[in-house]
């Protein structure tokens, strides 16, 4: 995963990666047959695993301590940069159906946890989902903005939780 967001998709190279794993090239393909792509969907599984695990979904909560908590965990990956966002963030761009359907994938996971949070249901109407789907697509931007920006974080979680609100309130009286 770290040769690949180092480098990205179009740049890594096969030869990298085995010299970080310590490994031939020929056993990458033992275990990757079809070479790049198998390593990249590989990372990126990784990474979407990464990047969803760990949601507090404690109903026991209350929602805005759960939403803070969600938004710190996201954060801390975003504004690193981490290598699991990196990734992510390069499969968003790709239009290899396959990293689609994973990145589509994690996106439902997300968007699950969040619905279940803020609506009390993992399984949003369709329109839920339409709404929650572009928010997310808002948050990913806008947290990728503030770290090239230098906008503090209080900030860019103020600015967040305060469109959440309106987009889920839409939704409730739609």
């Amino acid at each position: 995963m770290a040769v690949i967001a180092e480098h990205g998709f179009a740049d890594f190279s096969l030869d990298a990666v085995a010299e970080r794993a310590g490994v031939t090239r020929n056993l990458l393909y033992h275990y990757f047959p079809r070479g790049r792509i198998d390593l990249f969907l590989a990372a990126l599984d990784r990474a979407g695993s990464e990047l969803t695990e760990g949601w507090v979904m404690d109903s026991d909560l209350p929602v805005a301590e759960r939403t803070a908590a969600n938004f710190e965990r996201v954060a801390d990956r975003v504004m690193a940069p981490t290598d699991s966002w990196r990734v992510y963030r390069q499969a968003r761009g790709l239009a290899d159906p396959e990293v689609q359907a994973m990145v589509r994938r994690y996106g439902d996971v997300v968007i699950s946890s969040v619905a279940q949070n803020q609506l009390g249901t993992s399984d949003p109407s369709a329109l839920a989902r339409v709404a929650l789907s572009g928010y997310l697509a808002y948050v990913e931007t806008a947290l990728d903005e503030a770290r090239e920006r230098g906008v503090g974080r209080d900030d860019v979680r103020k600015l967040l939780v305060e469109t959440l609100t309106p987009t889920l309130k839409a939704v409730s009286s739609g």
